[in-house]
């Protein structure tokens, strides 16, 4: 085992200053500043923001196991919402980096998961379309940016139960018309849907339009996507699995999130940065989904981990997360380097040889069992590939 520093992201969303886990696992490493945001912190290797082992003369992970890893390990803190976006999967990824290296830097997929920490807002994967169809039906300003005909193409479809192919292109084409409407357009629409929603007070989704037009004011089609998508605020220990082509938005709070190794994201809302929203709307999976289905069970595999493998639902065997619970136990043997963090807790592993504490990151080697002991319950979580 060896002692690992990882990288933090400044986002400009992230949670400022000490309120941050980020910036807790920053301040073993340097002073936190108060007035700065702490969004991510990276572990991996990852050019981007690449680890280094502290008990080796500060080595690199990569340059110590002379191998990248093909995940990205990391913890968000989460205050103001990320954009409206998707990720390509490996083919799409090729392409769009051949075409514009800058924007997307890396020529690898990114199917992700995150796990919730504390309670945490996402939009996630559009809704289904029935809910869609009584959004589009009760609010003026959703008909003026789909096109009125498109909107009552649209529900026509889902009333008539048509073939859901059909359903997914009129979709396809009225999400396209509203983010791509014109920004005096939108600008209007958000004003005069601000009126319709200062009426609505006890409106979950009244309330998050209003929130996000606060971080992002001036108009953003981006805010509209709150009544396409389904809103879910999970509990702490529960996770979403983002497949290639699922439209999502992380809004608030904390969590652990385990990615295959690349920075990729297409954009088109509730950002300043690059938006791409032509090739958003084309690679989107428009396929409707509810907020249970959207939700990623783990699976009990001894009394202290709970193991959340996206193999058991899809062909994503770029990574698996463990959740580590317990005052004592042991973590299992695996035949790959892994990368774990202790989110809560101290004490002892390796026959009192190795000691640990909040904000502790270590590197597995492969074959390696770990056994620990705590005075309080610890959380920790552990990532590694089969590939």
């Amino acid at each position: 085992m060896h002692p690992v520093r990882g990288v933090v992201q400044p986002y400009a969303w992230g949670m400022i200053g000490a309120s941050s886990l980020v910036a807790q696992l920053a301040s073993k490493f340097a002073s936190v500043n108060s007035t700065q945001p702490y969004a991510e912190y990276w572990m991996g290797t990852h050019p981007k923001g690449e680890s280094y082992l502290l008990d080796d003369n500060q080595t690199s992970v990569k340059a110590y196991l002379q191998r990248d890893l093909p995940f990205l390990f990391k913890v968000l803190s989460v205050e103001t919402a990320l954009s409206i976006q998707a990720h390509p999967n490996k083919e799409h990824a090729k392409i769009l980096h051949r075409q514009n290296p800058k924007e997307y830097p890396d020529d690898n997929h990114k199917p992700e998961m995150a796990i919730a920490l504390t309670k945490f807002e996402c939009l996630c994967a559009f809704r289904p379309y029935e809910e869609i169809k009584q959004f589009i039906e009760k609010y003026e300003q959703l008909q003026i940016l789909c096109g009125k005909k498109n909107c009552e193409e649209f529900s026509q479809s889902v009333s008539s139960q048509a073939e859901l192919s059909i359903q997914e292109s009129l979709l396809k084409k009225i999400y396209a018309n509203l983010m791509q409407s014109s920004p005096t357009i939108i600008s209007q629409c958000v004003d005069a849907h601000l009126q319709v929603v200062e009426s609505e007070t006890t409106n979950d989704l009244s309330r998050l339009f209003a929130r996000l037009n606060k971080q992002y004011p001036g108009g953003d089609v981006g805010l509209f996507s709150i009544y396409f998508f389904n809103y879910i605020t999970l509990n702490a220990g529960e996770a979403i699995l983002l497949k290639a082509n699922i439209p999502h938005a992380y809004l608030h709070g904390q969590c652990i999130e385990c990615m295959a190794c690349s920075d990729n994201v297409v954009r088109a809302g509730l950002t300043p940065k690059f938006k791409d929203i032509p090739t958003l709307i084309d690679m989107l999976d428009y396929q409707p989904l509810t907020i249970q289905q959207t939700k990623f069970p783990g699976q009990k595999i001894s009394e202290n981990i709970t193991e959340f493998d996206p193999r058991q639902i899809s062909s994503i065997d770029d990574f698996i997360v463990q959740e580590i619970r317990g005052k004592t136990g042991c973590i299992n043997a695996i035949d790959q380097p892994s990368l774990m963090i202790i989110v809560h807790g101290q004490g002892v592993m390796n026959d009192d040889k190795v000691q640990f504490n909040e904000a502790s990151v270590f590197l597995i080697e492969k074959q390696t069992a770990v056994d620990f002991k705590s005075d309080s319950n610890i959380l920790a979580y552990r990532a590694y590939s089969v590939l």
